[in-house]
């Protein structure tokens, strides 16, 4: 019977989880070049980067998070963000000692979970770009590496052959380096360079960027993240003719600005979030045939435009970012679709599983009563109880003296007391 029971339960049970999981939502996957690594640039990256690297964690580039790592098991545990140092760190009261970032305001809601997701889904990091020695490099592009590196391997599939170029001037590269940019080769031996304004003291200025001029043949890769420049500014970089990679989130730039960028033929990624562009921005890179990746969360950029930049080039991809309201909606649209087939599965299998309850329940209690059955017939084969008819004329037998002597108890009555004689006179006794 105990199996009966048992199995009972494990069917009770199934439908409970079935109702309790019928319509799951599955988050969709994050990316962390695009999504996680901005928020790390945005919050982060000031004490964990290249110029500070405080509790010896630096999250400026994906190899300086990769190594921290494989060196610190509970920094980020893959699949599980409440084990996550990182994550933990992050979710802190307001005044805890420990809390990140340290000495600001907590990190906003909408970002933590970002970053919880992340972790959940098993903390991807974007991909060094395997195929140049650009992946054995340094850390010193800037705080948008990681973004550099992932974004270079996703357009180098198409295997395009790196320009040749000369090498730069010496002196032209310390005075970038004295207006606060970071300068290196693009890999060892290469004279192809990577510069960054990104970790600056100060934004970048006009009068900063205007030293790329003298090493415009050479710049490959550009970060002038937060930059502070005029659309005449901007103008230097149109000498860039080997410029393959742009950054230029949270910066001033404006849709003008984008302009100096047209004939920028080897242009493969830009980034632009956070910033003022709108529509008419992308106007002006309709012409860039190796434009691959265009990050535009943040901006006023529609989602038509996007949408219709995107379809000029086959493999390119116009990233609006996940919270933009058609884009959630859209996605929204399809979780509902997927759920709506997980619910008419769900409740199938529910109305089967109650089914196969309801028989069961009716088999348990068939069987139950059966056992007492058997149990009966054994005991009186045993002598431990009277066969069924002949108790109950015990019953019934003993039944009719108990009232008979009822009856017979009842008290008889006493007869009534003769009245005693009265004393006679004395008169009468002499």
């Amino acid at each position: 019977m105990w199996r009966q029971r048992c199995f009972a339960q494990m069917i009770f049970w199934q439908v409970v989880l079935l109702c309790c999981f019928a319509c799951p939502v599955q988050a969709a996957n994050i990316d962390y070049t695009e999504q996680v690594f901005p928020i790390f640039a945005e919050h982060c990256t000031g004490c964990h980067g290249e110029k500070k690297g405080l509790g010896k964690l630096r999250l400026h580039t994906v190899a300086a998070l990769q190594a921290k790592r494989s060196k610190d098991e509970k920094l980020i545990v893959e699949g599980k963000p409440d084990e996550s140092e990182l994550y933990q760190r992050l979710v802190l009261p307001a005044d805890h000692k420990k809390r990140m970032p340290k000495k600001a305001d907590p990190l906003p809601k909408e970002k933590i979970e970002l970053i919880r997701l992340w972790i959940e889904q098993g903390a991807v990091l974007a991909l060094a770009a395997a195929a140049t020695p650009a992946s054995e490099g340094t850390e010193d592009d800037g705080a948008d590496h990681g973004a550099d590196h992932g974004e270079e391997g996703a357009a180098k599939e198409e295997t395009l052959p790196l320009p040749e170029v000369v090498e730069a001037d010496p002196a032209a590269v310390e005075k970038l380096v004295a207006a606060g940019a970071q300068v290196s080769a693009l890999y060892a031996g290469s004279s192809l360079l990577q510069v960054s304004y990104a970790l600056s003291d100060e934004p970048a200025a006009d009068v900063d960027v205007a030293a790329l001029a003298a090493v415009a043949e050479q710049v490959y890769s550009l970060n002038l993240a937060k930059s502070q420049l005029s659309d005449q500014g901007l103008a230097v970089l149109s000498e860039l003719k080997n410029l393959t990679q742009l950054h230029l989130q949270n910066s001033s730039v404006t849709d003008s600005g984008l302009m100096h960028l047209s004939g920028l033929a080897g242009l493969q990624y830009l980034n632009v979030y956070g910033t003022a562009i709108t529509d008419a921005g992308l106007a002006h890179l309709e012409g860039l045939q190796q434009l691959r990746k265009l990050y535009v969360w943040k901006t006023k950029v529609s989602y038509d435009a996007a949408q219709r930049m995107e379809k000029m080039l086959a493999g390119r991809h116009v990233n609006l970012g996940f919270d933009h309201p058609v884009v959630a909606r859209k996605r929204l649209e399809k979780q509902l679709e997927q759920t709506t087939a997980q619910s008419t599965e769900s409740a199938t299998e529910l109305e089967k599983a109650k089914a196969e309850l309801d028989r069961v329940t009716k088999r348990n209690e068939t069987v139950t009563k059966r056992l007492e059955e058997i149990k009966n017939q054994l005991d009186v084969l045993n002598g431990v109880k009277k066969p069924a008819a002949e108790k109950q004329a015990a019953e019934e037998g003993k039944a009719e003296p108990a009232a008979e002597e009822g009856k017979a108890e009842e008290p008889a009555e006493e007869p009534a007391e003769e009245p005693a004689e009265e004393p006679k006179a004395d008169s009468e006794k002499t």
